[in-house]
C-alpha cells in the first residue's frame, strides 16, 4: 500500500507533538487555536501541499503509521481499499514544525533567544534556562570551508579531541580521497593545486569577524558500510588546538529527548521549494544556526530527531539540551520527513580507530594542506611517507590458488609504488611465535598502514587458517570484502598487502558481521544489558517430581507431525508466547483449533521478525487471528529494547492448552523450524536434514507445569500492554548460505519421538528469573560427559554472570571431561566465533558447526538434559524472555543424547568455507526477506549479544 508524503508528514507532526516537553505542546495547541493565524502559516501550509500532496513517499514506512487494523499492514486475501486522494496537510501541520521545532540565530558564539519566530514562546523560556550548557561549546563547532572548489563551503565539523575534528563522510569526500596508505587532498578547479580546506570556528549572521583554522591532515574517513564519519586534523600552533572539546554523553539517549543541532544551514537547492526553505530559516543562510526539537527514534545503528536542517548541517552535533552533551552526529535530513543521525556508541567506537591512527602513523605525513587553503603551494598535492614500519613479504605456492584480494606480494623485495614502506625478510627461523601482546601491536600498525585500503574493511588479532582449519599461529587479520586470486588482483593493478607486519603474519578472511559494524577493534565500549522485568516469587520456578504425559521429539524430523495434532486437541484455550510467526501449516493449524467461538486465544509475539519464502509476516498472521476471534483473542506485543520490558529479544517458544498440556521448543512457528514435511515417512530422503532446522522439543500434558507457564505468559501480556510502545523487530543480518553443505556422508537418520506416562524430575527455567541460578550448578555437576549443542556460542562479549557458565564449561573440559560443543554456521562469522572460543581457553578441536542447528541443548552424563530456547549469549542466558526444562531422567537425557552424537558424527570436524560472500546488514525496516542464496538471522544473535 503507497503512503502518500502528505501522510507521512502528518505522521511525523504527530511524533513531534507526543515527543515534544509538555510547555511545547501547550505552546503548538495555543497557536493552533487562534482564531486568527498569522499569514505566514497560510503561506507555508499552501508550500506544504505543493511539495507533499500528489507523490508517493519512498522510504520505508514509520513505525506509527496507521495503514490497516490495529496499526498493522493487511495480510493476504485483503483488497485494499479504492485509491483517495491524500488529505491535504493542513495549518495544525504547520504550526507542529513551526512551534515544535524553531530555528535560532547565534550571536558571539551565544544563542540570541529572540531571533527564533514570536510564537515559539516555550522553546525561547527553555533556552533562556539552558543557554549557558549550549553555549559552553558554541566556539567549537565551525564550518568547513574550502578553496580552489565549486563552493566555498560544504559542512559542519566540530572539536571532538584535542586539534582533532569530526564530520560527514560524504562531506570530507568532496576535497579528500585515498592515496597509497594515507589520504590526501584532491586536486580542485584550479587542476594543479590541490582543494584548501579550513574550519571557521565563527561565520555568524550580522558580523565580518572569521575564526578559520587550517586543516592540516585528513585523519580517517569511514568506507562505505561504516558510519558516515570522518576526522581531520587541524593545524599545530592555531587557535583550535587546546580548544574545548564538546563533551560526549556517557550513555546512549533516551527517547524525546530534547536535543539541538548547532551548524550551518545552506541554501540548498536540493530543498524542494525555497520560499518554504526562507520562511523556515528566515532567508538567513550559511551562518550559524541552533535548530532545537527532539530525538524521535533512538536505535543501536541510528538515531532519527524532529530538528529542521538542510544540506549545510551536514556534520553537525546533536546535543542534548539538558546536559550540553553530544548524543549524536546528524548526516541526513529528508524535508519534514526525517533526520538521522549517528548515535553516540558509534561515535565513540570511531573515535577510538582515529585516535589509534595518530598514535600509531610515526612519520607518515598523510597530506600536505599546509597553504591552509589559500592556493600558495601549486603542484604540491602529493603525499609524503616514512613509515617507521618492518614489513615482510613473501608468499606460500601452494595456496594460490585460493588466494585472497590481500594476497602477500612475491619476493621479498618492495614492490615500487606499494606506499607499504621499506619490506625486510620473515623473522629468522626458530623465532618464538608471536604473542598476544606482538600481535595486537602489529594490528595497530596495519590498521595505520591500510587505513584507506578500500578492499580492507578491518584489521583485528586473531589465528592463522589453513585448509579452512584454525591452528595455533597468532596472526593479524585483515578483514576483505571479498578473495580473488593473485592474477585477477595483477590483472586490476591491485597492491597485495602484506605477509607479515611488524614480524607477525597476516591471514586474509571475508569480512564478518562485526568487520562490517565496525565491532572488530577490541577497543570498543561493551554494550549495556538492560532489563526491568520484576522477578514473581508468586509463580515459584521449583523444581518437582511429576507423574504425567511426555513426548519428546526432534526437529525436522517430528516437528509439524507433533505440534499439528497438539494444536487441533484444543477446546477451550490457547496461550502462546513466540518470538517468530508466519508458517502457513502452523497459522492455519491454529486458526482451525480455535475456530469455535468458545475457544479464546492470547498470545504475546515479538512482532516484525524476518520473513521465510512462503510465510506470513507477524503482522499478517496477527491479523488473521484477529479476523477470525475478534474480542476472544488477547494479544500484546512483546515489549523489548532500551524503553522495554527485555533486553533484546522475546525469545520463548511456549504453547499451553486448555490449562493442561504445553509445547516447549528450540524452534519457533515458522518454516524453517516447522516445516509441512514427514521425515519419519521416507527415511531415505535427507533432504529434511538439509533444508530444516535442528530443533528439540517437548510436549508435557501435566497440569501444574502447564498452569505455570500459562500464569508466566498471561503475566507478560498484561505487562505489555502497559509499558511504553517499543520499536517492532530488531535489526537483521543477510547471511550467504553454505550451500557446500560440509557434513559428512552418512546415511539419513530420523529419530521417533519417545512417549511415555510416568513420573519425571524436571526443573522449569525461564529467563530472566533463573537460568544462571539452576543451569551453573547443572553444568557443574558433570562427572563424565557434557554435549553441547547451540545456535550460539558467543565467547567474545561476555557479561558477568555469562561469564559464571563459560567458565564452569571451560574448567570441566579442563578438568578432562568429554566436552563437545556444537555451534550454528553464520557464514564468514565462523572465523571470528572459532577465534574467540580458542582465545577464551577452549580446544577448537571439541568444537564443530552445524548448518541449520538452531537446538539449545545441553546433556549431562546421559543422565540429564536440558531443553528449551535460551541462546548461550549474555542477553539470552540473563536478559530476554526465553524458557527452558531441566529433565533429571536418563531416558530423555539418552534419547537427546543419541540425537547429538548422530549430529556430531554426521558433521565432521569443523573447517570454514572461504569462498562465501560477506553477510549483508540490512537497514531498511522493511527488507524482512532475504536475497536468494541467504538466510535472515537477527543481529543480535550474530553478534551474540
Amino acid at each position: 500500500m503507497a503512503v502518500a508524503d502528505s501522510q507521512r508528514l502528518r505522521s511525523v507532526a504527530r511524533q513531534i507533538a507526543d515527543a515534544s516537553a509538555p510547555e511545547v505542546l501547550a505552546n503548538i495547541s495555543q497557536v493552533q487555536n487562534e482564531f486568527e493565524h498569522p499569514q505566514w502559516v497560510a503561506d507555508a501550509t499552501k508550500a506544504m501541499n505543493a511539495r507533499y500532496g500528489n507523490f508517493s513517499a519512498t522510504m520505508p514506512r514509520l513505525v506509527d503509521e496507521e495503514v490497516g487494523p490495529a496499526g498493522e499492514p493487511p495480510g493476504p486475501g485483503l483488497a485494499p481499499a479504492p485509491a483517495q486522494p491524500p488529505p491535504p496537510v493542513t495549518n495544525d501541520e504547520t504550526i507542529v514544525f513551526a512551534v515544535g521545532t524553531p530555528v535560532f540565530l547565534v550571536q558571539n558564539n551565544a544563542i540570541d533567544i529572540d531571533s527564533a519566530r514570536a510564537e515559539a514562546t516555550a522553546w525561547r523560556q527553555i533556552l533562556t534556562a539552558k543557554a549557558p550548557l549550549l553555549n559552553r561549546g558554541m566556539a567549537s563547532i565551525g564550518r568547513v570551508d574550502v578553496s580552489n572548489f565549486d563552493n566555498p563551503f560544504v559542512g559542519t565539523a566540530w572539536v571532538i579531541d584535542d586539534g582533532l575534528v569530526i564530520t560527514n563522510r560524504h562531506v570530507a569526500n568532496l576535497f579528500a580521497q585515498t592515496s597509497g596508505a594515507g589520504f590526501t587532498f584532491k586536486l580542485g578547479f584550479d587542476a594543479r593545486t590541490p582543494i584548501g580546506a579550513d574550519i571557521d570556528f565563527l561565520q555568524e549572521y550580522g558580523s565580518a569577524a572569521t575564526d578559520p583554522v587550517t586543516v592540516e591532515r585528513i585523519v580517517w574517513v569511514a568506507p562505505d558500510g561504516l558510519p558516515d564519519i570522518a576526522f581531520l586534523k587541524l593545524a599545530q600552533n592555531s587557535s583550535a588546538v587546546g580548544r574545548v572539546k564538546l563533551q560526549l554523553a556517557s550513555d546512549p539517549p533516551p527517547a524525546k529527548l530534547p536535543v539541538a543541532v548547532v551548524g550551518y544551514p545552506a541554501s540548498d537547492i536540493r530543498f524542494s521549494d525555497q520560499q518554504l526553505a526562507n520562511k523556515i530559516f528566515g532567508g538567513i543562510y550559511d551562518k550559524k544556526r541552533v535548530a532545537v526539537g527532539n530525538l524521535l527514534g533512538v536505535g543501536d545503528d541510528n538515531i532519527t530527531h524532529s530538528c529542521s536542517t538542510l544540506g549545510g548541517n551536514s556534520g553537525s552535533p546533536v546535543i542534548d539540551i539538558g546536559t550540553g552533551q553530544v548524543v549524536a552526529l546528524h548526516y541526513r535530513g529528508i524535508e519534514f520527513i526525517e533526520n538521522d543521525a549517528v548515535p553516540i556508541d558509534q561515535l565513540k567506537r570511531c573515535l577510538a580507530r582515529a585516535r589509534g591512527l595518530l598514535e600509531n602513523t610515526g612519520g607518515i605525513v598523510m597530506a600536505d594542506n599546509s597553504g591552509g587553503g589559500s592556493n600558495q603551494n601549486p603542484g604540491r598535492g602529493g603525499i609524503t611517507f616514512t613509515v617507521p614500519l618492518k614489513i615482510t613479504v613473501e608468499i606460500d605456492a601452494g595456496a594460490l590458488p585460493t588466494l585472497a584480494a590481500a594476497v602477500p606480494m612475491p619476493g621479498s623485495a618492495q614492490t615500487p609504488g606499494s606506499g607499504f614502506g621499506p619490506a625486510t625478510s620473515a623473522p629468522p627461523p626458530g623465532s618464538p611465535p608471536p604473542t598476544q601482546e606482538m600481535t595486537l601491536a602489529a594490528v595497530r600498525t596495519a590498521r595505520a598502514l591500510l587505513a584507506n585500503r578500500e578492499d580492507v574493511v578491518a584489521v583485528k588479532p586473531g589465528y592463522r587458517f589453513e585448509n579452512g582449519e584454525i591452528t595455533d599461529e597468532r596472526a593479524v587479520v585483515i578483514a576483505v570484502r571479498r578473495k580473488v586470486d593473485l592474477g585477477a588482483l595483477e590483472s586490476r593493478g591491485v597492491v597485495p598487502l602484506p605477509s607479515y607486519v611488524d614480524g607477525v603474519r597476516t591471514d586474509v578472511a571475508v569480512a564478518s558481521t562485526a568487520d562490517l559494524m565496525g565491532l572488530s577493534y577490541g577497543d570498543e565500549a561493551p554494550p549495556a544489558w538492560h532489563t526491568s522485568y520484576q522477578k514473581r516469587p508468586d509463580l515459584p520456578l521449583t523444581r518437582r517430581q511429576t507423574t504425567t504425559k511426555f513426548t519428546v521429539h526432534t526437529g525436522p524430523d517430528a516437528s509439524w507431525p507433533v505440534l499439528g495434532p497438539f494444536l487441533a486437541a484444543t477446546t477451550k484455550s490457547l496461550v502462546v508466547a513466540m518470538y517468530d510467526f508466519g508458517a502457513v501449516n502452523v497459522l492455519n493449524g491454529v486458526l482451525e483449533a480455535v475456530k469455535n467461538k468458545a475457544e479464546t486465544m492470547s498470545l504475546v509475539l515479538q512482532m516484525g521478525g524476518k520473513v521465510h519464502a512462503g510465510d506470513f509476516t507477524d503482522y499478517e498472521a496477527v491479523d488473521k487471528i484477529r479476523e477470525e476471534k475478534g474480542d476472544k483473542f488477547n494479544f500484546a506485543p512483546a515489549s523489548i529494547g532500551k524503553a522495554g520490558i527485555f533486553d533484546s529479544a522475546y525469545h520463548i517458544k511456549v504453547a499451553v492448552r486448555d490449562r493442561a498440556a504445553m509445547w516447549l521448543s528450540s524452534g519457533n512457528w515458522q518454516s524453517s523450524n516447522q516445516p509441512d514435511v514427514a521425515p519419519l515417512a521416507n527415511p531415505a530422503d535427507a533432504s529434511a536434514l538439509r533444508l530444516y532446522n535442528r530443533e528439540w522439543h517437548v510436549v508435557l500434558e501435566d497440569k501444574d507445569l502447564s498452569q505455570l507457564f500459562e500464569a508466566h505468559i498471561l503475566r507478560d501480556l498484561e505487562e505489555a500492554k502497559a509499558a511504553p510502545e517499543t520499536v517492532a523487530g530488531e535489526p537483521l543480518v543477510w547471511v550467504p548460505a553454505d550451500l557446500t553443505v560440509d557434513e559428512a556422508a552418512a546415511k539419513p537418520r530420523y529419530f521417533q519421538p519417545l512417549t511415555d506416562t510416568r513420573e519425571i524430575d524436571v526443573q522449569p527455567v525461564l529467563t530472566p528469573d533463573n537460568y544462571i541460578d539452576v543451569v551453573l550448578p547443572f553444568i557443574q555437576s558433570a562427572k563424565s560427559t557434557i554435549y553441547f549443542q547451540n545456535q550460539s556460542f558467543n565467547t567474545k562479549t561476555v557479561g558477568d554472570d555469562y561469564r559464571k557458565l563459560l567458565d564452569a564449561l571451560l574448567a570441566q573440559q579442563k578438568a578432562g571431561r568429554d566436552v563437545r560443543i556444537i555451534f550454528r554456521s553464520f557464514g564468514p562469522d565462523d572465523r571470528d566465533t572459532i577465534s574467540s572460543a580458542k582465545d577464551y581457553g577452549f580446544d577448537t578441536d571439541k568444537i564443530r558447526k552445524q548448518n541449520n542447528c538452531h537446538t539449545k541443548g545441553i546433556v549431562i552424563d546421559g543422565e540429564a538434559v536440558l531443553v528449551g530456547s535460551h541462546n548461550w549469549t549474555t542477553a539470552g542466558t540473563g536478559f530476554n524472555r526465553d524458557a527452558s526444562m531441566i529433565f533429571y531422567d536418563r531416558d530423555i537425557a539418552k534419547f537427546y543424547q543419541e540425537v547429538f552424537l548422530y549430529d556430531w558424527d554426521r558433521i565432521g570436524p569443523t573447517k570454514i568455507d572461504e569462498s562465501l560472500p560477506m553477510p549483508i546488514v540490512v537497514t531498511a525496516a522493511n527488507e524482512t526477506t532475504p536475497h536468494p542464496g541467504y538466510v535472515a538471522v537477527p543481529l543480535s544473535e550474530i553478534l551474540g549479544r
